[in-house]
């Protein structure tokens, strides 16, 4: 073989480990700048806000910063089953269901957030004008609740024997159906959270009583986690530690811009962008992953237990991530 044809070949092969050198040096930071899609369950409520907030044009738009391509799934039924079976990456699911059910075939579902209910939350709504007063005035009525709040009204309900209320008849409603039920009379009565507490409030109903979570449950109660399983974590490095981001970004924001998130609640469920509704909004705790009340789980577990419900078999750290979960 010549010094030439020696040379050529050499030269090939400089210039060969050159490109796999750029592309072992240069395809990882190819890779960190592409966007990269996640599935995020969303519904019309306090859970899913902070990622319509995220998305939204404000001062910081979260999945732009963090190269996260977002897509929204509508939930539909049991959030947690949702995401058990794969229909969405993350979503915010009542910490009771969590509590009650954190695994599915070998795999956990943890927290990355949290939704807390502190103060009055919630309240019975009665049309104006009516003459109840008490709670025990709804003997022989018919008393609506949201679907989604089904296991709270069933909680506070094991008290209603407190205020001399045994009979009455339990319906079931819809978002959709909240504003006409009392109107139709489909429902002498609605037992209620926020946001949708304030929302009929505003349309001029009453309350008959308020402040149930706070007397029968806890006066902070654990209301929502924003969840992920972990398995989707361990195995999506990349996508979990930018969702991680975008969710510890903008429930700190939500904290320090509850108007903001007033306003997008209003706009998500077509709602009156009226002052003085917007001003009785009352926003929920949002909590970053550092800020979980881990004690307050804790309590929520031990009362759950004592109504029937569940074990305190698995520690509250056990059901929230670590930011070790999240390291590239």
């Amino acid at each position: 073989m010549s010094t030439r044809t020696t040379e050529t070949i050499l030269n090939i092969l400089i210039f060969i480990s050159l490109l796999i050198l750029l592309f072992v040096v240069g395809y990882p930071q190819y890779k960190e700048a592409q966007p990269i899609k996640v599935r995020i369950g969303v519904d019309k409520s306090f859970g899913a806000l902070p990622f319509y907030v995220a998305q939204a044009d404000t001062t910081r738009r979260y999945f732009n910063i963090e190269k996260i391509t977002p897509e929204f799934v509508p939930i539909k039924g049991n959030p947690l089953e949702g995401l058990k079976n794969g229909e969405y990456d993350i979503c915010a699911v009542p910490w009771y269901n969590l509590l009650i059910s954190p695994s599915i075939n070998g795999d956990t579902v943890k927290a990355l957030g949290a939704v807390a209910f502190k103060g009055i939350f919630d309240a019975v709504i009665i049309p104006k004008g009516t003459k109840m007063k008490l709670l025990k005035d709804l003997n022989g009525k018919k008393i609506g609740y949201l679907t989604d709040d089904t296991y709270i009204f069933n909680l506070i309900e094991q008290r209603f024997g407190d205020e001399k209320l045994t009979k009455y008849t339990k319906v079931p409603l819809t978002v959709e159906e909240l504003q006409t039920a009392l109107q139709t009379k489909k429902v002498d009565a609605i037992f209620l959270t926020e946001p949708y507490r304030g929302n009929l409030l505003f349309a001029g109903d009453t309350i008959l009583d308020e402040g149930l979570i706070n007397r029968y449950i806890m006066p902070a109660l654990p209301y929502l986690a924003i969840v992920m399983r972990k398995e989707y974590v361990k195995n999506n490095r990349l996508a979990s530690y930018r969702i991680k981001n975008v969710v510890d970004g903008v429930l700190g924001y939500l904290r320090l811009r509850p108007e903001i998130g007033k306003n997008m609640l209003t706009k998500i469920n077509d709602w009156p962008n009226d002052p003085v509704y917007l001003a009785n909004i009352k926003m929920p705790d949002y909590q970053r992953l550092a800020e979980i009340d881990l004690k307050g789980i804790e309590n929520y577990q031990t009362f759950l237990v004592r109504s029937g419900i569940g074990t305190c078999g698995i520690k509250p750290q056990e059901f929230v991530f670590e930011k070790i979960d999240f390291r590239r």
